[in-house]
């Protein structure tokens, strides 16, 4: 797994804004450090240098995950 951001914030449409630090494509999970799966990326904003990222939750109480750092699974290559 791969550290991408942090939880920044819960919208009032109960979507995540996340700080990204590195780059990460729409459609992909995001994970917490105990490897469950938390939210989906639907959306990608800000500027190249400094991107955030939309994340639609998948859990039942969003708003205890604020401040938290999330993560990608690494994917292997197909030749």
């Amino acid at each position: 797994m791969r550290k991408v951001g942090k939880i920044l914030k819960l919208t009032k449409g109960k979507l995540f804004v996340i700080k990204l630090n590195r780059k990460i494509s729409v459609g992909s999970y995001l994970y917490d450090s105990s490897k469950k799966r938390i939210g989906a990326v639907i959306d990608l904003i800000g500027p190249v240098n400094s991107p955030y990222c939309i994340s639609k939750p998948l859990v039942e109480k969003p708003e205890k995950l604020i401040g938290i750092n999330v993560y990608v699974k690494l994917e292997r290559r197909r030749r």
